[in-house]
């Protein structure tokens, strides 16, 4: 593993190097921070889509719209194209696989099933889940800091999600079915597969290459089930909030989050990558109170604010 992307070297640089490191590293964390917030926003999208038309198409549909919003920046980038060869086009397959094809379908799939506030149950698993797979695929450890952020992110998340529950007047089956909540799991582990292998895959691709790769495969993949989903239903059917959402899920939720995420997730560890998902709950839950006027009380204030201090805590650099 590269330098730039582990979670520390040995010899730690000293003076200029240093700051431009930490500077670098700072860089990422906030790559990586907003690509997660365009990503909770695409729960709420999801939601949205979820009951006006078919998973699969919705997918594919939304995947056309982040193709065609990608492309002139590619065509400015084309060269980058003969740089792949087997190693990276098998990595970003899987990238594509986990990350946008099976993330997406078992989103969209678990939100029908299950409801939004429940679905963030699930999502706050993302740091553990995150940090897990980082030490088990790519030998990272997990320092008492970055320990302490997970906990941390996690404690705010299930606080956020957990408390009122039980609160009276809360109907009986708005917990979501088991069903629907195991979609969500699966959910959340592609989203941290799809850290790993663009981590493994080296990073000599770039952020909007990967991207577009990415995006054209997970199309390709996706169009037989959209066909399928074509059979009983009608394109004409589909209302203009359904298309501002597919619009909206495939040039901001897909292209912009991506080229954040691609290029960020290569700055810091998949620890910190992993603390920093920790966003995406959060904004889903700031954006179902305004866009679907879902309750926001007290508890889930004090849980972005541990959320944050997780963040923080979690990509705190050792002082010596």
């Amino acid at each position: 593993m590269s330098a730039d992307i582990s979670d520390g070297a040995v010899g730690a640089p000293a003076g200029p190097a240093r700051e431009r490191t930490q500077s670098t590293d700072l860089r990422g964390l906030l790559e990586v921070v907003l690509a997660m917030a365009f990503a909770g926003s695409s729960v709420v999208v999801g939601k949205l889509l979820s009951t006006r038309a078919p998973v699969f198409l919705s997918v594919e549909l939304s995947l056309c719209a982040a193709l065609v919003a990608i492309l002139p920046a590619q065509i400015a980038r084309r060269k980058e194209l003969a740089l792949l060869g087997a190693r990276e086009l098998a990595f970003m397959f899987f990238q594509a696989l986990f990350g946008i094809v099976l993330f997406r379908a078992l989103t969209l799939y678990g939100l029908h099933f299950t409801t939004a506030l429940s679905a963030g149950v699930i999502t706050s698993a993302a740091p553990a889940v995150m940090a897990a797979l980082a030490a088990l695929a790519l030998r990272e450890r997990l320092g008492p800091r970055q320990a302490a952020g997970v906990a941390l992110a996690v404690a705010g998340l299930l606080l956020i999600n957990l408390w009122g529950h039980g609160a009276p007047g809360r109907a009986h089956g708005e917990a979501g079915s088991l069903a629907g909540n195991l979609l969500v799991l699966g959910a959340v582990v592609c989203e941290a597969l799809l850290t790993i292998f663009r981590k493994r895959s080296g990073g000599r691709i770039g952020s909007i290459t990967n991207t577009t790769v990415l995006v054209a495969m997970s199309a390709v993949m996706m169009l037989p089930f959209a066909l399928l989903d074509l059979r009983d239903f009608s394109v004409t059917k589909i209302d203009t909030i359904a298309w501002i959402s597919i619009v909206y899920y495939g040039a901001v939720a897909t292209v912009i989050a991506y080229i954040l995420w691609g290029h960020g997730a290569l700055r810091i560890s998949a620890n910190r990558t992993g603390i920093a998902t920790a966003a995406l709950p959060v904004t889903a839950l700031i954006l179902s109170a305004l866009v679907l006027r879902e309750p926001l009380g007290a508890q889930h204030l004090l849980g972005c604010a541990l959320v944050i201090a997780g963040i923080i805590l979690g990509n705190l650099e050792g002082r010596t």
